[in-house]
């Protein structure tokens, strides 16, 4: 029965493991107690055996009279079956962040409007009102959240936030949920960005943060990019950092895929109406000109993209191979696309081109796609050294992913890098990440994967000069509107989508997801 959510019992601020009976990371936080008693029933049945739902919800009921499991009641008399840590988390997240909300801030506006004119004025820039009104509401505001589309100028706003903040004479720390978002943030500002688990000062030895309520964050702004990416665990850690005096800033796209860790945490925060959320809707005229963004628009509009056929000569950023109806065929398409079209362009395929995948599995999935790129890309030859590890060649010059969080080497999953060698005396590999060499003993290899080709999902919070993306009917079981939207607007200069334009269609009409089930929107309605 404790499987339906397996929780690693970590010490302080640890963020837990969430597995569904299945098997499957659906990133819910609870189940209805029918769920839950139909998934333990498909778990234990056996040619032999058959359980009896009587029996298992006899179980789930003795479990919550031991504290193993906590059952609430929603509103609609539906039992709600919770582990402890789960509920206990979202439960103290609503409550920490509704205590924030009731303790406002009081500047001189007025200071603040001459500053914000001064400073549009001196840029020769000129803000929307709902940039403006974004800027102003960040001077008073505990906790605020901007979100918006690609080409709406959060970017702008952010810079700007912070200008404010300096101005106001406040510490200010950035942050995001990825090292290349991270990264990203530091571009964009001007000020050092950390990963989420750096700012809150991560300690391998206790599997804990050091930054908590009782020894909260010097900084008194803090300011979150990419906040979709937050899942359940990870806001109320950070939550918790934040001093009581302090304000928190988060910025994402909440039409973008959700967390891949439990829970939709902005999601909530927006729908819940307590929080202050300035969307930013207007696309301004320089990315107007952009098909990636009037792509990307139209797709979370419901409609289908209007992307230029590709060809020899083109005229737009955003392109469409057809590459045939059948996924072999978008294995080749790929190669040639990657071998001639794209260096042709002015494009380095090592450095410039991802390509995003829905899936793993299948001939367009990244584990094939990375073993054909491979080949293309960086193929064998004397001169570079390579080891094989778990069916998986590793060679000087590959790009690699790193697929757990790894606290004692401090690289976290999705984070990705080159390897620059390879010790066959010390059987150890050297990953260069960004400006940083990190060690892996051949033992620990099992944590890397070639990133030539990386799911849409493991992209998230990153940008690349060209992003190469296959659709395809196949991948039906994972097609949706927000991942469709979230790989088109990873890429910075170049989009192509090899694939059906029916495979195209069925993603941008998919908006029936199961929806995660959480309980945070009406715990902070409620409160």
């Amino acid at each position: 029965m404790s499987s339906a959510y397996q929780v690693n019992q970590q010490p302080n601020n640890a963020t837990p493991k969430q597995e569904s009976i299945t098997g499957v990371v659906e990133g819910h936080c609870y189940l209805p107690q029918p769920e839950l008693i139909e998934e333990v029933t498909k778990c234990l049945k056996t040619d032999d055996h058959q359980p009896m739902e009587e029996g298992i919800a006899t179980i789930i009921k003795n479990m919550s009279l031991a504290d193993e499991l906590i059952r609430e009641s929603s509103p609609e008399q539906m039992l709600l079956c919770y582990n402890p840590a789960f509920f206990n988390t979202e439960n103290n997240l609503a409550l920490l962040i509704a205590q924030r909300l009731r303790n406002p801030i009081n500047p001189d506006m007025e200071r603040v409007s001459t500053w914000l004119a001064r400073f549009t004025e001196s840029r020769k820039v000129e803000l929307s009102p709902q940039q403006q009104e974004a800027v102003e509401m960040a001077a008073y505001s505990r906790v605020l959240i901007l979100t918006g589309g690609p080409g709406t100028g959060k970017t702008f706003s952010v810079r700007t936030i912070v200008e404010l903040w300096k101005a106001m004479g406040k510490s200010i720390a950035l942050a995001a949920p990825t090292g290349r978002a991270a990264q990203r943030l530091t571009e964009m500002t001007g000020l050092e960005a950390k990963t989420v688990h750096r700012l809150l000062e991560f300690d391998p030895k206790s599997m804990g943060f050091k930054r908590d309520m009782k020894n909260p964050l010097p900084q008194k702004a803090i300011i979150i990019d990419e906040a979709s990416m937050l899942d359940l665990f990870l806001a109320y850690s950070l939550i918790k950092a934040v001093p009581e005096d302090g304000q928190i800033l988060f910025v994402g796209d909440i039409d973008q895929l959700p967390s891949v860790g439990p829970g939709k945490v902005l999601g909530d925060l927006i729908n819940s109406s307590k929080v202050p959320v300035i969307r930013l809707t207007q696309i301004f005229r320089q990315a107007q000109t952009s098909a990636i963004i009037r792509s990307a628009h139209q797709i979370n509009l419901g409609q289908y993209p209007n992307i230029e056929p590709i060809s020899e000569t083109p005229q737009s950023d955003c392109l469409w191979h057809g590459g045939g109806q059948q996924p072999e065929h978008g294995v080749q398409a790929i190669t040639e696309l990657i071998a001639d079209f794209i260096p042709k362009l002015g494009f380095n395929p090592v450095a410039d081109v991802q390509v995003l995948s829905p899936m793993t599995r299948g001939l367009v999935g990244t584990r094939n796609l990375n073993n054909v790129l491979q080949q293309l890309i960086n193929p064998p030859s004397p001169q570079k050294l390579e080891v094989t590890r778990g069916g998986t060649v590793f060679r000087v010059g590959d790009r690699v992913i790193q697929l757990t969080n790894d606290y004692n080497r401090e690289v976290f999953n999705g984070d990705v890098g080159f390897i620059t060698n390879i010790d066959t005396e010390e059987q150890e590999v050297i990953v260069q990440y960004q400006e940083r060499d990190v060690t892996y003993d051949y033992a620990d290899l099992n944590e890397l994967g070639l990133a030539w080709s990386v799911t849409i999902h493991k992209s998230q919070g990153s940008e690349y000069p060209v992003v190469i993306m296959p659709i395809y009917t196949q991948h039906y079981m994972l097609l949706s509107r927000n991942l469709i939207y979230t790989g088109l607007t990873r890429a910075k200069k170049l989009a192509i989508i090899v694939g059906s334009k029916k495979a195209i269609g069925m993603a941008v009409r998919s908006v029936n997801q199961k929806e995660r089930y959480t309980q945070l929107r009406e715990r902070l309605a409620q409160i």
